[in-house]
């Protein structure tokens, strides 16, 4: 046994809480385990915890022996005269105060199981997270568990996009296709810029861009100029030209200003993703289709669903990925991964926060669709594989994606059902 597990232990109460006794046959009832102290003194402080029929209020200490006690000269140091509980993993000596008064001990080593002491080891402190710390014990939780707690994760991280989608909707007076315009501004900008595209809708309101949505010139212009992409007094190209003066006249038209808007980035992205792609494939599909969450609001079947995003960027850019630069010809369409990608991130949670707003249950239909797409292949979804739990659907990755992200990097084992049925069985 470590210390540093043996804070783990504690810190995380993976103990059985109704058998607690001291060394001496009190019982112990923890209330409040304490906030770990970091710096010099009692390793966790302003704990409250009962022992026999008093309430005591103070701190605690842990050490791998009762003996160490001593060892640290914990009992001439005024800072530990406060300390109410002695959480040991062996109780070899008894320990005392300055005042030679008796500091109750609790020995974990009597309650901690080993399968907890197998899991402490593997997330030995917050952050250590390189894989499960359930490795190998997985295949112990019951199917129905298995199940029961995939569902709940799936709503858990669909909920979680929700939040910032129901607070578009407030602002927008619910105003549904400027909530999936915002919502797709973001999607298409994927993690590195979807902030940098979300940004051009405060700076292009929304009623200029709904009249514009017939010229698609006009939609590339707009997305491109705002977005700090024809700035460029070096660059010589037809098409970055005629966008660039598209853009200056309807900047002047319509008193636009770019001052809120953010300059994607392109460092690090894969060439199908650079922003120069993303925004011209963006600005066709409002061109195809103006009222696009009403669209997709109707859509019966999930196959409808992937034709109406089904889109590409303009010509010029089958030979270029920035301007002015030829590149190998390729026709700049939404892949099919991509298309589940904005189903899942953007358009699923838009309807289920449209469902809310309006009374309209969607989540059998959201639960339905995400069970059709095609589930991520990454190291995650292979390390759970590994241990037994398979992902056949998106429905089912996205669950493990929340569950890794939420729970496993976080050491809240105690939170996730499985790992409460693996230490406990319940």
């Amino acid at each position: 046994m470590q210390e540093i597990v043996l804070h783990r232990i504690w810190e995380s109460q993976l103990f059985p809480i109704n058998v607690l006794t001291t060394t001496s046959g009190e019982t112990i009832q923890v209330i409040k385990i304490g906030k770990r102290n970091p710096y010099s003194g009692p390793d966790f402080q302003h704990a409250r915890i009962r022992i026999g029929d008093k309430e005591w209020s103070g701190h605690v200490e842990l050490h791998i022996k009762a003996s160490d006690w001593y060892l640290h000269g914990h009992q001439r140091d005024p800072a530990y005269d406060t300390v109410i509980l002695h959480v040991v993993w062996e109780a070899n000596f008894d320990v005392r105060r300055r005042d030679g008064t008796l500091i109750p001990t609790l020995s974990l080593s009597e309650v901690v199981s080993g399968k907890v002491i197998t899991m402490s080891e593997k997330t030995k402190s917050p952050g250590d997270h390189k894989g499960l710390a359930c490795t190998g014990l997985l295949s112990a939780v019951p199917e129905n568990f298995v199940i029961s707690w995939r569902e709940g994760l799936f709503w858990q991280r669909l909920n979680k996009k929700c939040e910032e989608i129901d607070l578009w909707g407030k602002e927008s007076n619910f105003n549904w296709e400027l909530v999936l315009f915002k919502a797709f501004l973001k999607g298409f900008g994927l993690n590195h810029n979807g902030k940098a595209f979300l940004s051009l809708e405060r700076a292009l309101p929304f009623d200029v861009f709904r009249k514009l949505t017939h010229n698609l010139p006009a939609l590339e212009s707009l997305f491109f100029g705002l977005s700090g992409l024809l700035r460029s007094e070096k660059c010589k190209d037809p098409y970055f030209l005629s966008l660039r003066k598209e853009y200056l006249y309807l900047k002047t038209k319509y008193n636009l200003s770019a001052d809120a808007c953010h300059t994607p980035l392109f460092f690090s992205l894969r060439p199908h993703n650079f922003p120069t792609i993303r925004l011209s494939q963006l600005a066709r599909l409002y061109h195809q289709c103006p009222n696009l969450f009403d669209s997709l609001r109707r859509a019966k079947s999930l196959a409808t669903m992937k034709t109406l995003l089904n889109t590409r960027a303009s010509p010029y850019w089958n030979s270029h990925y920035t301007f002015g630069k030829n590149g190998i010809y390729s026709v700049k369409k939404l892949s099919d991964s991509f298309k589940d990608l904005l189903l899942l991130n953007t358009v699923f949670p838009v309807l289920r926060c449209y469902g809310a707003y309006t009374g309209e249950v969607l989540d059998t239909q959201i639960k339905k669709w995400s069970k059709g797409l095609r589930g991520e292949q990454n190291n995650l979804i292979r390390t759970f594989r590994k241990e037994g739990i398979r992902s056949q659907n998106a429905y089912e990755s996205q669950s493990l994606i929340h569950l890794y992200t939420h729970y496993c990097k976080k050491n809240k084992c105690l939170q996730c059902q499985w790992g409460t049925y693996i230490l406990y069985g319940k």
